[in-house]
């Protein structure tokens, strides 16, 4: 979010100083220097540094001689919820057999902290392909099984079948637990396919102590009712199939090959704890 609103703050200060005349390529220079400058500390959404850099683009505004809007000025404000996990006082496991399994976060798997979690959860597990139900499609992965306050664990892909916007649309995070919330369930394990990943785990994981942020306003709350939201890492992914019948690597090569997965109830169920620090930036 950081990058997509200082590239339109950007791209509108150059298109003002176009309009007065100046030299397009050296007043987008010294834009770039101005707002990627140590001074604005990174620009973090709501630190002393994204607001320097507010106020920087409300002054070339002034200067260009446009008239202010909305609410605020030429900075408008905007309420953000923000989140951040305290992992000591966090934790996953598996219980199978009335055994215990623990899970290292960090390594087998991650609390996304993209929805505001419950303090705790205690679920059974219920594996369900790619997650999908689109009747209109002749699409229903949860056919044959109960999501009814369960956790699903879906492998974050889109069968081939699916035409190129269908599978953005459908494959979304708001989309997917639209489907998942109907069916009963809770919350959520997400797999990703190793051969697509854009960030391997080993570098993804390092963002799970980062700040997570969302719109204060609850009309805009993209998962309603969803307590859970967990990463698993695909190659310990094995571990929350064990005892299925079925392995990570046969249902990869099922993706791979366009085919259709099963959908099945794992024999473990999930607990978690989640501790959060919560707090707010305008």
């Amino acid at each position: 979010m950081r990058r997509t609103l200082t590239i339109s703050l950007m791209v509108m200060v150059a298109a003002a100083a176009i309009v007065r005349g100046d030299d397009p390529a050296a007043r987008w220079w010294s834009h770039v220097q101005a707002l990627a400058n140590d001074g604005m500390e990174g620009r973090n959404t709501g630190s002393p540094g994204h607001k320097r850099a507010a106020d920087y683009v409300a002054a070339e505004f002034r200067k260009a001689g446009l008239e202010p809007a909305g609410v605020g000025g030429y900075v408008q404000p905007v309420t953000f919820n923000t989140r951040k996990i305290v992992e000591p006082r966090s934790s996953l496991a598996l219980v199978r057999n009335g055994k215990i399994e623990p899970l290292t976060l960090g390594e087998d798997a991650n609390i996304g902290l993209r929805i505001d979690p419950a303090p705790a959860v205690e679920a059974p597990l219920v594996f369900v392909g790619y997650g999908l139900n689109i009747p209109e499609r002749g699409i229903d992965d949860f056919e044959g099984v109960s999501l009814k306050g369960a956790v699903v664990v879906h492998i974050s892909a889109t069968p081939r079948s699916l035409p190129g916007p269908l599978q953005a649309h459908f494959g979304s995070a708001e989309e997917r637990w639209k489907m998942y919330r109907a069916a009963g369930a809770i919350g959520t394990i997400s797999i990703a396919n190793p051969k697509s990943m854009d960030i391997p785990w080993a570098r993804s994981t390092l963002a799970r102590l980062q700040p997570s942020m969302s719109l204060a306003d609850r009309g805009m709350d993209e998962a309603p009712g969803q307590q859970l939201s967990v990463t698993m890492n695909p190659a310990h992914a094995d571990t929350l199939l064990a005892g299925s019948g079925h392995t990570f690597a046969e249902l990869i090569a099922l993706v791979d090959a366009g085919k259709p997965l099963p959908s099945f109830a794992l024999p473990a169920r999930l607990k978690a704890t989640t501790t959060v620090e919560r707090a707010s930036v305008e």
